[in-house]
């Protein structure tokens, strides 16, 4: 009985082990955060994107409070805020240029009605 008590309990420990063992690195949260942008992004609304924005600068003070990072979670940090970046400006600037164009193309319409305004009126 008490082998089987000893074995119960190893084998628990060991599993409380390989749990608690596989530590998760403090960049986790964010490289989560950035991936999770980068598939769901491009569905985001401009006040979807102020949020995100928001989370991510929180999460990045977060992670500034650390004064004992290595030089690796630093880099790692550094390669999210850039893929971060990237998509922000990929998804927030196509928006931007779509709206241009719409202005525009109303605005060459505008010109092309008022021509055929005045030469209708020749």
């Amino acid at each position: 009985m008490k082998k089987l008590f000893m074995a119960a309990l190893l084998g628990g420990a060991s599993l409380l082990c390989l749990g608690s063992c596989e530590q998760k690195s403090r960049v986790d949260e964010l490289k989560e955060f950035v991936e999770k942008v980068q598939e769901e992004g491009s569905s985001y609304t401009e006040k979807q994107w102020e949020e995100v924005n928001d989370e991510f600068s929180k999460l990045l003070d977060k992670l500034n409070e650390y004064e004992d990072m290595t030089p690796e979670e630093l880099q790692e940090v550094a390669k999210l805020q850039g893929e971060f970046a990237a998509k922000a400006f990929k998804e927030q600037a196509g928006k931007a240029m779509e709206k241009a164009g719409a202005v525009l193309d109303g605005f060459m319409q505008g010109l092309t009605n008022d021509n055929d305004e005045e030469e209708e009126s020749e």
